[in-house]
């Protein structure tokens, strides 16, 4: 009786390491499994359009839709005489998946012209694939006019909610206005040597005025201010990058302070508004901008 005993629980004993260790292994292997799965979710968490692209696309784009592309036509030579060699032209043809941005009325089914590399393999790397175009609607409501080669963007949530984000901000009516150039600059020394002030004053295509501030004291980091109006504002600050302010001076600044804005300054204090010009341009995040094709 004591040897059966004995043997049974040395019996319940194996049975319960085994079934520990196959619980072990399944749970390990779900555990992978949902990271698995949670990858690309993780990957898709950034946008891959920048905020200055998708805002030079949205300012250029009266309509702005999500499309699903079902077939690629290349065209013939002879259809696209001004493509230099190496390119096509494709006719594109994609069910609209969701309007953005546009007043006019966007057929379910789209056609578009879009240039890409002259190969083998360009038609097919666009069927299925889903994508954000930026443009106009034609004098159909079928067919579609990208903004340039480059206006259409791969879709995905964060591309998305990103453009979504520079429509409601470059857009608004209170957004800042385009910079069409510089009206003046001066410079003030300060009463120890190494301080001083320069401010410098944009025009705008609206005529709001925007105004930059430079301070600098003795062993201190230099102090960028940005403000909307004609007076300097000193609770101002440089402007975030991917801002609606940010995104006009990055991307709209000209590259130096011109002669007429420096006119009656001093040579001593045109070139230190000129030197703190350029400091401010480097202080503020670079404006990313360019657009990269899809094919």
């Amino acid at each position: 009786m004591s040897d059966n005993h004995n043997n049974d629980t040395s019996l319940r004993e194996r049975w319960t390491a085994r079934l520990s260790t196959t619980l072990l292994v399944l749970i390990n292997g779900l555990i992978l499994s949902s990271a698995a799965l949670a990858a690309p979710a993780e990957q898709d968490v950034r946008a891959t359009l920048t905020y200055a692209r998708a805002a030079d696309l949205v300012i250029g784009s009266p309509a702005v839709a999500t499309v699903e592309v079902r077939t690629a036509t290349q065209l013939r030579p002879d259809r696209a005489p001004d493509l230099p060699p190496g390119r096509a032209r494709f006719f594109v043809e994609a069910d609209t998946t969701g309007l953005i941005r546009g007043n006019d009325v966007v057929a379910k089914r789209i056609g578009f012209l879009l240039d890409g590399p002259d190969d083998k393999t360009s038609r097919t790397r666009l069927r299925k694939r889903t994508f954000l175009i930026f443009g106009k609607v034609g004098p159909q409501v079928d067919q579609f006019q990208l903004a340039s080669s480059t206006a259409l963007v791969d879709w995905s949530a964060a591309n998305e909610a990103l453009v979504r984000k520079v429509i409601s901000e470059i857009l608004a009516p209170d957004a800042p206005p385009v910079i069409t150039g510089i009206s003046s600059a001066f410079h003030v020394p300060g009463a120890i040597l190494g301080e001083g002030e320069s401010q410098i004053f944009l025009d705008t295509s609206n005529g709001t005025p925007i105004s930059l501030s430079i301070i600098r004291r003795p062993d201190e980091q230099p102090q960028f201010s940005a403000s909307l109006g004609e007076i300097v504002d000193n609770a101002a600050s440089l402007p975030a990058p991917d801002t609606p302010l940010w995104y006009r001076l990055a991307c709209g600044l000209p590259d130096a302070l011109p002669a007429r804005a420096l006119r009656g300054l001093e040579p001593v204090d045109a070139d230190r508004a000129q030197r703190d010009y350029h400091a401010f341009q480097q202080a503020l995040a670079p404006c990313a901008r360019a657009g990269h094709p899809v094919l």
